[in-house]
């Protein structure tokens, strides 16, 4: 999508990942075993422009979602402290 793509354009690829998207859930619900997780993970906008480059923000979305996990999940094999100050690093 451009900036001068026309409105119909924004609705066109919206109606389409909607039919993507529920197709693709429906599919990975019977795939899953009772009892089963499923992780999703998505780039998301601080603003609603869908034409910004506001979503490239991906290692801050990335240290952000890990550090969170880290405080509410106790997870013993691995070293996520370790990975997560790395990429703090990294993004600093």
């Amino acid at each position: 999508m451009a900036k001068a793509s026309p409105p119909n354009v924004f609705k066109a690829y919206l109606e389409q990942f909607q039919k993507d998207f529920s197709l693709f859930l429906s599919l990975r619900s019977e795939e899953i075993i009772q009892g089963g997780r499923v992780v999703l993970t998505f780039l998301g906008r601080s603003i609603d422009d869908p034409r910004s480059k506001d979503c490239c923000l991906l290692w801050e979305l990335l240290a952000k979602s890990l550090l969170d996990l880290a405080a509410k999940v106790s997870l013993f094999s691995f070293k996520l402290s370790k990975l997560l100050a790395l990429l703090v690093m990294e993004i600093n």
